[in-house]
Protein backbone atom coordinates (compact mmCIF):
# COMPACT_ATOMS: atom_id res chain seq x y z
CA UNK A 1 0.00 0.00 0.00
CA UNK A 2 1.35 3.38 -0.88
CA UNK A 3 0.48 6.90 0.29
CA UNK A 4 0.44 9.95 -1.99
CA UNK A 5 1.84 13.13 -0.50
CA UNK A 6 0.98 16.38 -2.29
CA UNK A 7 3.67 19.00 -2.76
CA UNK A 8 3.51 22.26 -0.90
CA UNK A 9 4.05 24.19 -4.05
CA UNK A 10 1.35 22.79 -6.23
CA UNK A 11 -0.91 19.79 -6.73
CA UNK A 12 0.36 19.00 -10.13
CA UNK A 13 1.02 15.43 -11.11
CA UNK A 14 4.70 16.10 -11.42
CA UNK A 15 4.93 17.27 -7.81
CA UNK A 16 3.25 14.21 -6.32
CA UNK A 17 5.69 11.89 -4.27
CA UNK A 18 5.05 8.28 -3.37
CA UNK A 19 5.98 7.22 0.29
CA UNK A 20 6.67 3.52 1.18
CA UNK A 21 5.24 2.54 4.73
CA UNK A 22 8.04 0.06 5.33
CA UNK A 23 10.46 2.93 5.62
CA UNK A 24 8.45 4.29 8.58
CA UNK A 25 7.67 0.95 10.23
CA UNK A 26 11.20 -0.37 10.52
CA UNK A 27 12.66 2.62 12.41
CA UNK A 28 9.63 2.62 14.73
CA UNK A 29 10.08 -1.02 15.56
CA UNK A 30 13.78 -0.48 16.19
CA UNK A 31 13.05 2.47 18.47
CA UNK A 32 10.42 0.47 20.37
CA UNK A 33 12.83 -2.42 20.80
CA UNK A 34 15.51 -0.10 22.15
CA UNK A 35 13.06 1.40 24.64
CA UNK A 36 12.05 -2.05 25.87
CA UNK A 37 15.66 -3.13 26.24
CA UNK A 38 16.46 0.04 28.20
CA UNK A 39 13.47 -0.44 30.48
CA UNK A 40 14.46 -4.05 31.09
CA UNK A 41 18.07 -3.11 31.89
CA UNK A 42 16.92 -0.33 34.18
CA UNK A 43 14.61 -2.71 36.03
CA UNK A 44 17.39 -5.25 36.47
CA UNK A 45 19.75 -2.58 37.74
CA UNK A 46 17.17 -1.18 40.14
CA UNK A 47 16.29 -4.64 41.43
CA UNK A 48 19.91 -5.48 42.10
CA UNK A 49 20.37 -2.21 43.96
CA UNK A 50 17.35 -2.78 46.15
CA UNK A 51 18.37 -6.39 46.81
CA UNK A 52 21.88 -5.42 47.86
CA UNK A 53 20.49 -2.71 50.15
CA UNK A 54 18.04 -5.10 51.85
CA UNK A 55 20.49 -8.02 52.15
CA UNK A 56 22.41 -6.62 55.21
CA UNK A 57 19.15 -5.89 56.97
CA UNK A 58 17.94 -9.44 56.40
CA UNK A 59 21.32 -10.82 57.48
CA UNK A 60 21.21 -8.72 60.64
CA UNK A 61 17.76 -10.00 61.49
CA UNK A 62 18.86 -13.57 60.81
CA UNK A 63 21.92 -13.17 63.05
CA UNK A 64 20.06 -11.76 66.09
CA UNK A 65 18.53 -15.02 67.18
CA UNK A 66 21.70 -17.18 66.76
CA UNK A 67 23.69 -14.53 68.68
CA UNK A 68 21.24 -14.63 71.60
CA UNK A 69 21.31 -18.41 71.59
CA UNK A 70 25.13 -18.47 71.61
CA UNK A 71 25.23 -15.98 74.50
CA UNK A 72 22.69 -18.01 76.48
CA UNK A 73 24.65 -21.22 75.88
CA UNK A 74 27.86 -19.53 77.06
CA UNK A 75 26.14 -18.28 80.22
CA UNK A 76 24.65 -21.71 80.82
CA UNK A 77 28.05 -23.36 80.41
CA UNK A 78 29.58 -20.94 82.91
CA UNK A 79 26.78 -21.67 85.38
CA UNK A 80 27.29 -25.44 85.00
CA UNK A 81 31.00 -24.96 85.68
CA UNK A 82 30.24 -23.01 88.84
CA UNK A 83 27.82 -25.68 90.04
CA UNK A 84 30.43 -28.39 89.46
CA UNK A 85 32.96 -26.34 91.41
CA UNK A 86 30.42 -26.00 94.22
CA UNK A 87 29.87 -29.75 94.19
CA UNK A 88 33.61 -30.44 94.48
CA UNK A 89 33.96 -27.96 97.34
CA UNK A 90 30.94 -29.48 99.07
CA UNK A 91 32.65 -32.89 98.98
CA UNK A 92 35.82 -31.28 100.34
CA UNK A 93 33.78 -29.67 103.13
CA UNK A 94 32.27 -33.06 103.95
CA UNK A 95 35.75 -34.62 104.27
CA UNK A 96 36.87 -31.72 106.44
CA UNK A 97 33.84 -32.15 108.68
CA UNK A 98 34.64 -35.85 109.10
CA UNK A 99 38.19 -34.87 110.03
CA UNK A 100 36.81 -32.22 112.36
CA UNK A 101 34.64 -34.82 114.09
CA UNK A 102 37.62 -37.14 114.61
CA UNK A 103 39.75 -34.31 115.99
CA UNK A 104 36.92 -33.17 118.24
CA UNK A 105 36.56 -36.67 119.66
CA UNK A 106 40.28 -36.75 120.43
CA UNK A 107 40.09 -33.56 122.47
CA UNK A 108 36.63 -34.07 123.95
CA UNK A 109 38.13 -34.88 127.36
CA UNK A 110 40.27 -31.74 127.50
CA UNK A 111 39.80 -29.22 130.25
CA UNK A 112 38.16 -26.14 128.64
CA UNK A 113 40.19 -23.95 130.98
CA UNK A 114 43.34 -24.98 129.09
CA UNK A 115 42.10 -23.73 125.75
CA UNK A 116 39.28 -21.24 126.31
CA UNK A 117 39.50 -20.11 122.68
CA UNK A 118 38.40 -23.59 121.58
CA UNK A 119 35.63 -23.98 124.15
CA UNK A 120 32.10 -23.43 122.84
CA UNK A 121 30.83 -19.94 123.54
CA UNK A 122 27.37 -20.09 125.14
CA UNK A 123 25.75 -16.70 125.77
CA UNK A 124 24.80 -16.12 129.37
CA UNK A 125 21.46 -14.76 130.54
CA UNK A 126 18.11 -14.70 128.78
CA UNK A 127 17.72 -14.84 125.04
CA UNK A 128 14.88 -14.14 122.64
CA UNK A 129 13.64 -12.00 119.79
CA UNK A 130 11.18 -11.80 116.93
CA UNK A 131 11.06 -14.90 114.72
CA UNK A 132 12.25 -13.87 111.26
CA UNK A 133 13.05 -15.99 108.20
CA UNK A 134 16.71 -16.78 107.61
CA UNK A 135 18.75 -14.64 105.27
CA UNK A 136 21.15 -15.67 102.58
CA UNK A 137 20.88 -18.40 99.98
CA UNK A 138 18.01 -20.10 101.80
CA UNK A 139 15.75 -17.32 100.53
CA UNK A 140 16.98 -17.65 96.94
CA UNK A 141 15.67 -20.09 94.37
CA UNK A 142 17.90 -21.99 91.98
CA UNK A 143 15.97 -21.93 88.71
CA UNK A 144 16.00 -25.11 86.72
CA UNK A 145 14.45 -23.36 83.72
CA UNK A 146 17.45 -21.92 81.93
CA UNK A 147 15.62 -21.04 78.70
CA UNK A 148 15.77 -17.29 79.25
CA UNK A 149 18.53 -14.86 80.10
CA UNK A 150 16.51 -13.69 83.10
CA UNK A 151 16.40 -17.23 84.50
CA UNK A 152 20.13 -17.57 83.90
CA UNK A 153 20.73 -14.32 85.76
CA UNK A 154 18.76 -15.55 88.78
CA UNK A 155 20.60 -18.88 88.72
CA UNK A 156 23.97 -17.14 88.57
CA UNK A 157 23.01 -14.94 91.51
CA UNK A 158 22.08 -18.01 93.54
CA UNK A 159 25.29 -19.78 92.52
CA UNK A 160 27.35 -16.78 93.66
CA UNK A 161 25.46 -16.75 96.95
CA UNK A 162 26.14 -20.46 97.48
CA UNK A 163 29.80 -19.93 96.59
CA UNK A 164 30.16 -17.22 99.20
CA UNK A 165 28.43 -19.28 101.88
CA UNK A 166 30.47 -22.38 101.04
CA UNK A 167 33.75 -20.45 101.07
CA UNK A 168 32.84 -19.08 104.50
CA UNK A 169 32.11 -22.58 105.81
CA UNK A 170 35.33 -23.96 104.33
CA UNK A 171 37.32 -21.19 105.98
CA UNK A 172 35.68 -21.74 109.36
CA UNK A 173 36.13 -25.52 109.26
CA UNK A 174 39.74 -25.15 108.08
CA UNK A 175 40.53 -22.73 110.89
CA UNK A 176 38.81 -24.98 113.40
CA UNK A 177 40.65 -28.05 112.16
CA UNK A 178 43.94 -26.17 112.23
CA UNK A 179 43.27 -25.19 115.84
CA UNK A 180 42.41 -28.79 116.75
CA UNK A 181 45.50 -30.10 114.95
CA UNK A 182 47.58 -27.76 117.10
CA UNK A 183 46.47 -29.58 120.28
CA UNK A 184 49.11 -32.15 121.35
CA UNK A 185 46.78 -35.16 121.39
CA UNK A 186 48.96 -37.43 119.23
CA UNK A 187 51.21 -39.91 121.05
CA UNK A 188 54.87 -39.00 120.48
CA UNK A 189 55.94 -42.68 120.41
CA UNK A 190 54.04 -45.84 119.59
CA UNK A 191 54.16 -49.09 121.57
CA UNK A 192 55.94 -47.52 124.57
CA UNK A 193 55.34 -48.21 128.25
CA UNK A 194 54.56 -45.34 130.55
CA UNK A 195 57.31 -44.76 133.11
CA UNK A 196 57.31 -41.83 135.49
CA UNK A 197 54.11 -39.81 135.45
CA UNK A 198 53.63 -36.07 135.83
CA UNK A 199 54.03 -34.71 139.37
CA UNK A 200 56.15 -35.43 142.43
CA UNK A 201 58.22 -38.63 142.46
CA UNK A 202 61.38 -40.08 143.94
CA UNK A 203 64.33 -38.89 141.88
CA UNK A 204 66.18 -41.89 140.34
CA UNK A 205 69.59 -40.31 141.03
CA UNK A 206 69.48 -38.84 144.55
CA UNK A 207 66.44 -40.86 145.79
CA UNK A 208 64.76 -37.72 147.10
CA UNK A 209 61.32 -36.31 146.40
CA UNK A 210 61.36 -34.12 143.26
CA UNK A 211 58.92 -32.73 140.74
CA UNK A 212 58.70 -34.48 137.38
CA UNK A 213 57.56 -32.01 134.69
CA UNK A 214 56.37 -34.48 132.06
CA UNK A 215 55.81 -38.11 131.08
CA UNK A 216 58.47 -40.77 130.52
CA UNK A 217 57.94 -43.27 127.71
CA UNK A 218 60.13 -46.34 128.07
CA UNK A 219 61.16 -47.68 124.65
CA UNK A 220 64.27 -48.80 122.79
CA UNK A 221 66.79 -46.23 121.60
CA UNK A 222 66.45 -45.12 118.00
CA UNK A 223 62.64 -45.41 118.00
CA UNK A 224 60.99 -42.70 115.96
CA UNK A 225 59.57 -39.73 117.88
CA UNK A 226 56.68 -37.94 116.15
CA UNK A 227 55.15 -34.52 116.67
CA UNK A 228 52.21 -34.60 119.07
CA UNK A 229 50.59 -31.77 117.08
CA UNK A 230 51.22 -29.46 114.18
CA UNK A 231 53.42 -26.44 114.74
CA UNK A 232 56.80 -24.81 114.20
CA UNK A 233 60.09 -26.02 115.65
CA UNK A 234 61.42 -23.51 118.16
CA UNK A 235 64.77 -25.18 118.86
CA UNK A 236 66.60 -28.46 118.35
CA UNK A 237 69.78 -28.54 120.45
CA UNK A 238 71.36 -29.74 123.70
CA UNK A 239 69.93 -28.23 126.84
CA UNK A 240 71.51 -29.21 130.18
CA UNK A 241 69.91 -32.19 131.90
CA UNK A 242 67.42 -32.57 129.05
CA UNK A 243 70.23 -33.68 126.75
CA UNK A 244 69.18 -33.28 123.13
CA UNK A 245 65.95 -31.30 123.41
CA UNK A 246 63.36 -30.52 120.73
CA UNK A 247 60.78 -27.78 121.31
CA UNK A 248 57.74 -27.24 119.08
CA UNK A 249 55.44 -24.23 119.30
CA UNK A 250 51.79 -25.09 118.49
CA UNK A 251 50.29 -21.65 119.00
CA UNK A 252 47.64 -20.71 121.56
CA UNK A 253 50.41 -20.72 124.16
CA UNK A 254 51.07 -24.47 123.75
CA UNK A 255 54.62 -25.85 123.51
CA UNK A 256 55.71 -29.49 123.55
CA UNK A 257 59.21 -30.64 124.51
CA UNK A 258 60.94 -33.94 123.62
CA UNK A 259 64.04 -34.69 125.69
CA UNK A 260 66.96 -37.19 125.92
CA UNK A 261 66.90 -37.67 122.13
CA UNK A 262 69.64 -39.40 120.15
CA UNK A 263 69.15 -37.35 116.95
CA UNK A 264 66.97 -34.72 115.26
CA UNK A 265 65.16 -34.99 111.95
CA UNK A 266 64.05 -31.36 111.92
CA UNK A 267 65.64 -28.02 112.69
CA UNK A 268 64.58 -24.70 114.16
CA UNK A 269 62.05 -22.92 111.95
CA UNK A 270 60.66 -26.07 110.31
CA UNK A 271 56.89 -26.49 110.15
CA UNK A 272 55.73 -29.95 111.23
CA UNK A 273 52.42 -31.79 111.00
CA UNK A 274 50.81 -34.11 113.56
CA UNK A 275 52.46 -37.54 113.49
CA UNK A 276 55.51 -36.36 111.51
CA UNK A 277 58.82 -37.96 112.50
CA UNK A 278 60.89 -35.30 114.21
CA UNK A 279 63.54 -37.15 116.26
CA UNK A 280 64.74 -40.50 117.65
CA UNK A 281 64.66 -41.85 121.19
CA UNK A 282 67.94 -41.74 123.06
CA UNK A 283 69.50 -41.43 126.52
CA UNK A 284 71.33 -38.10 126.43
CA UNK A 285 71.49 -35.72 129.37
CA UNK A 286 70.36 -36.69 132.87
CA UNK A 287 68.97 -40.13 132.03
CA UNK A 288 69.32 -43.68 133.32
CA UNK A 289 68.49 -45.37 129.99
CA UNK A 290 66.77 -45.02 126.61
CA UNK A 291 63.40 -43.31 126.94
CA UNK A 292 61.50 -40.21 125.86
CA UNK A 293 60.72 -37.41 128.28
CA UNK A 294 57.65 -35.58 126.95
CA UNK A 295 56.49 -32.21 128.30
CA UNK A 296 53.59 -29.87 127.56
CA UNK A 297 53.67 -26.21 128.50
CA UNK A 298 50.73 -23.83 128.37
CA UNK A 299 51.69 -20.16 128.59
CA UNK A 300 54.94 -21.17 130.28
CA UNK A 301 53.33 -23.45 132.89
CA UNK A 302 53.94 -27.20 133.03
CA UNK A 303 50.74 -29.10 132.23
CA UNK A 304 50.10 -32.82 132.72
CA UNK A 305 50.43 -34.32 129.20
CA UNK A 306 47.82 -36.93 130.12
CA UNK A 307 45.22 -34.17 129.92
CA UNK A 308 45.90 -34.14 126.19
CA UNK A 309 46.90 -37.71 125.38
CA UNK A 310 44.54 -40.69 125.33
CA UNK A 311 46.56 -43.11 127.47
CA UNK A 312 43.81 -45.38 128.77
CA UNK A 313 45.17 -48.37 126.88
CA UNK A 314 48.84 -47.48 127.34
CA UNK A 315 50.73 -50.04 129.47
CA UNK A 316 51.86 -48.50 132.73
CA UNK A 317 55.00 -49.59 134.54
CA UNK A 318 55.17 -48.01 137.97
CA UNK A 319 58.60 -49.50 138.57
CA UNK A 320 60.19 -47.59 135.69
CA UNK A 321 61.58 -44.24 136.71
CA UNK A 322 63.67 -42.52 134.08
CA UNK A 323 65.02 -38.96 134.20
Amino acid sequence: MKFISPSSRSLTRDAIRVVNPRRLLLPGLALLLLCNLGAFAGGVWLGQGLGSAQAPARAGVAKVKPAEESFALARLGELVGRLRSLEADALQLRRMLVEHKALSEQVSALDPALLPELAPSIPAGGRGGVLLPPRGCAAARLDTDAQSLEALGRSETTARCLRGALDHLLERVANRNAALMAIPSHRPVQGARLGSAFGNRVDPFNKRLAFHSGLDFSIAGGTAVVAAAGGRVMSAQRHGGYGKLLEIDHGNGLVTRYAHLSRFYVKAGDVVTPGQRVAAVGSTGRSTGPHLHFEVRHHGRFVDPQRFLALADLPHDSDLAHD
